[in-house]
């Protein structure tokens, strides 16, 4: 078929409203009616699949004007004129319609100003769009059925700026409407339609000689563009309901749900839904939930209200593939998501520099979920290395950002240390006065917008109505964390026998790095109102926890009195982990607790140890500490056997690794990790997964990955003879407990015969996790023209998909035989890099992400230059 490009122009005129990147705030939507028409065969003339689509989109006239501006990207095709009808279904005529490209606005010039406070509807009532593989907006996905037929079906993703790329719309997460949906789907190929709300009509039509079926679903709540979903597709689903009656069907691959792979996300999917409604004591708000794993999907997953979409590695759980750590995360990422039907769904950011009002909220409301449904997980333990961890290393950098940043980034600040805030917030309001001020705030907010300026009232006015108090403004207390970027080092330091000085300051952790100013640092000076924590050392095994609100440094609260039973006696600060800092004791007290934690008798709990170890390695690398002091208080790990010290441990070997990959001194460097590994979790747990915890196979399998990775000859032949066994037999099933790291040391360990038959494996498989452990392995070969050879697989997304380009550049060059060669592929193949994978990933940010990942084992002046 031949697609025409409408009458609309690029223009430009200094100082008009179409050149502001915001919508004005001259017209407000009201309703949309939108069909779309997928069309899952390639045109043979083009070669390009394509979507057909007509739409509606009542409006307010808020402010008097005569201009009609919304969004349209330039890849929407007008086949027919725009036309404006009033409220009286009279004709608004139209002057001009015009596109702006750098805003991907459509700008129509009406001939006379619209009335404020009357309605009027714009109508486009056939258009064309590609429906293309970049993952954006209405788009394709592929797969392979049971029988090896390609299957095509539609799917999307409208965050942050996709729907614009399927129908004219007014496309910021402020101007919600409510909508109509009509999806098309021919009625020969047994597909079918999803979306938002319940289907309320089905219907046949020929066009052009073809069979349509069309689908028609109820009315959406009043919502954001970002969160609408449209599928077709052939998927089968598992069902389930929650208490509350919600409907909950889990859609898959046809195979993938005869194998019974929904059956866990059904399991747990309506009961982390009900834990979370009665948390706020609001239920929620949609007739159905259901979650939907896809294989072409950018996101991790997609909180669309009523139709959650995720990967698939993200959502289905094979018995004999999966392992206990993919049915945690499952379980985590679908309590975050359902944690957004609240934050995010019904409350919406009024913009995306508050984001983290979504993305921090789910991620603190995910470990409540989980907490209720799978206690056995332990999350709020798991929270201290998948998230306060993770946050406290990447807000260390200057150029980190504050929660409330103006560009909206989605990032590890954004959720990790947005979950990290409300955790420490919640830790000295209470439970009581945080969550009966976030009740409020829903109810108060719901089906509209929040700010922070909104949240923190909130907080306040409950806090003043259950009557309590604090020594600083709540509202600077809130500000100083959330505008500015970073958080303190808080130093503990005696000054007499029973006198302790506390004194704070910026955290940077390259000591010759500079502080950068933002708004919020102009404002706090990058000092912070600090709830410290602390316990007297002679006082464990006791439940005291004494509070010092730390102040600015201009006021005297940076010194606090304590009294010791006798002079040997010292504090542990941030107790229960809640505080986002860091400490640094005087060098005494370094020793002291470097010496109790080698003591089994010191009852201090697992939380502390690994935070004590994550601070001392942070503080090392910042040169505030030598790294000998560090590593010796490490020593303690011989006979550490909680998982959550030994993730924190090992990551900060990780970082040195990268460091120390090629340096003289990295025999020594592995050996002492080997001497804490192997005689304490590796001797202990071995590799026999039967009859074991959940908790000692994750503990085993990081034991596995660090004895193989630093050269424990044990662990090689293991993994040797593992993969020998299983390529021999490829119904031979290795433990998902330690199948990554059999297949890296294998491949590393062997030559091309082994990569060629993993490669093998890799384009048979169907199983995303299968295929996950299988590309890191791949990763692990030490010939660079096997790893060149791989990243031109890469960049074939029939071999890999497009949303795993990244994650395969980053697992070759975390090998020390592999960051010169995907460094050298990256720059050599720009413009290919760019247009294949960049073009479809959300852009600078993801082309960011590619090449942090390519240099993150670059540690010497050869490699800076």
């Amino acid at each position: 078929m031949t697609i025409c490009r409408s009458k609309i122009t690029t223009f430009s005129i200094q100082n008009a409203p179409w050149l502001n990147d915001r919508l004005p705030l001259t017209l407000f939507p009201d309703h949309y009616t939108v069909t779309l028409r997928p069309v899952l065969e390639m045109d043979v003339a083009t070669s390009t699949y394509y979507f057909h689509g007509s739409s509606s989109v009542r409006y307010l006239c808020n402010v008097s004007t005569d201009y009609v501006i919304m969004h349209s990207n330039n890849e929407l095709t007008y086949n027919t004129p725009v036309t404006i009808k009033d409220n009286a279904g009279n004709d608004f005529p139209i002057e001009s319609v015009n596109f702006v490209a750098i805003n991907e606005y459509i700008v129509i010039k009406t001939t006379s100003p619209c009335e404020a406070g009357k309605m009027y509807t714009m109508f486009a009532d056939d258009f064309t769009g590609e429906l293309g593989d970049d993952l954006t907006g209405i788009y394709r996905s592929e797969y392979k059925n049971e029988a090896g037929v390609n299957r095509v079906i539609a799917i999307s993703q409208m965050e942050t700026t996709g729907a614009r790329h399927t129908f004219p719309c007014f496309d910021e997460p402020a101007f919600k409407a409510t909508f109509d949906f009509t999806l098309y789907h021919r009625s020969d190929q047994g597909f079918y339609a999803v979306a938002n709300m319940p289907p309320i009509m089905f219907q046949t039509e020929m066009i052009d000689t073809v069979l349509w079926n069309s689908t028609t679903f109820d009315t959406t709540y009043v919502m954001s563009t970002y969160l609408l979903a449209v599928t077709v597709s052939d998927f089968l689903y598992e069902p389930a309901t929650s208490t509350a009656g919600v409907q909950t069907y889990i859609y898959a691959r046809p195979e993938t749900i005869k194998n019974n792979e929904g059956v866990f996300a059904a399991e747990v999917t309506p009961a982390l839904l009900d834990t979370i409604a009665t948390h706020y004591d609001i239920p929620y708000t949609l007739p159905k939930s259901d979650q939907m794993a896809v294989a072409d999907f950018g996101a991790g997953a997609m909180e669309n209200w009523g139709l959650v979409l995720y990967r698939e590695t993200l959502l289905l759980f094979d018995e004999n593939i999966s392992s206990v750590h993919d049915k945690y995360s499952i379980t985590q990422v679908i309590g975050h998501e359902l944690g957004h039907q609240w934050f995010g769904n019904l409350v919406t950011c009024a913009w995306w520099n508050e984001i983290w009002l979504n993305e921090g909220f789910a991620s603190y409301v995910q470990y409540i979920a989980v907490d209720g449904v799978k206690p056995e997980y332990k999350p709020w333990e798991i929270f201290i290395i998948d998230d306060l961890q993770i946050a406290l290393s990447a807000d260390a950098y200057s150029n980190s950002h504050p929660l409330v940043h103006p560009e909206g980034r989605f990032s590890s600040i954004t959720y990790s240390k947005g979950a990290s805030f409300l955790r420490m917030v919640q830790s000295f309001l209470g439970e009581t006065t945080f969550t009966g001020a976030l009740k409020k705030y829903l109810n108060d907010q719901a089906f509209s917008t929040g700010t922070h300026d909104i949240l923190f009232q909130h907080w306040i006015d409950v806090t003043s109505a259950n009557g309590l108090t604090f020594p600083y403004p709540l509202q600077n207390v809130f500000e100083c964390w959330s505008l500015q970027m970073g958080y303190p080092l808080i130093s503990v330091t005696r000054i007499t026998p029973n006198t302790i000085r506390l004194t704070q300051e910026y955290f940077l952790i390259d000591p010759n790095d500079s502080p950068v100013d933002t708004p919020g640092s102009l404002t706090y000076k990058y000092q912070w109102y600090v709830p410290f924590t602390y316990r007297g050392v002679s006082e464990f095994g006791s439940t005291t926890i004494t509070t010092e609100w730390m102040g600015q440094l201009t006021q005297p609260t940076n010194y606090f009195s304590a009294t010791f039973t006798n002079s040997e006696d010292y504090i542990l600060g941030n107790i229960k982990g809640n505080g986002f800092y860091r400490i640094n004791y005087d060098l005494d007290m370094w020793g002291k607790l470097s010496l109790k934690l080698k003591d089994p008798s010191f009852k201090v709990r697992f939380i502390n140890r690994a935070q004590l170890v994550d601070d001392i390695f942070a503080l090392s690398r910042s040169g505030r500490i030598d790294i000998s002091l560090a590593l010796d208080l490490a020593t303690y790990m011989v006979n550490e056997d909680e998982y959550i010290p030994w993730q924190t441990f090992l990551d900060a070997m990780t970082y040195c690794e990268y460091m120390l990959g090629a340096s003289p001194i990295y025999g020594d460097f592995s050996k002492y990790i080997l001497d804490l590994v192997v005689p304490s979790i590796y001797a202990d747990l071995g590799w026999d997964d039967s009859n074991t915890s959940d908790s000692a196979l994750i503990t085993r399998g990081e034991a596995i990955d660090a004895a193989c990775t630093y050269g424990n000859q044990d662990c090689i032949d293991n993994a040797v003879m593992l993969f020998d066994q299983w390529r021999n037999d490829t119904t031979t099933i290795i433990s998902s407990t330690y199948r990554t790291d059999v297949f890296c040391t294998a491949i590393r360990e062997g030559g091309l015969a082994e990569w060629d038959f993993a490669w093998e494996q890799y384009l048979l498989s169907q199983n995303a996790q299968f295929q996950s452990s299988l590309r890191y392995g791949l990763s692990c070969s030490k010939d660079a023209w096997v790893l060149n050879r791989y990243l031109e697989y890469a960049m074939d997304p029939t071999k890999v998909r497009k949303q795993d380009i990244q994650n395969t550049f980053s697992y070759i060059a975390r090998q020390e035989y592999g960051k010169y060669t995907a460094w050298a592929f990256a720059m050599n193949n720009w413009d290919r890099v760019i247009n294949q994978y960049v073009v479809s990933m959300a852009g600078s940010s993801a082309m960011s992400s590619l090449l942090s990942g390519a240099v993150r084992r670059f540690s010497t002046i050869f490699d800076m230059q």
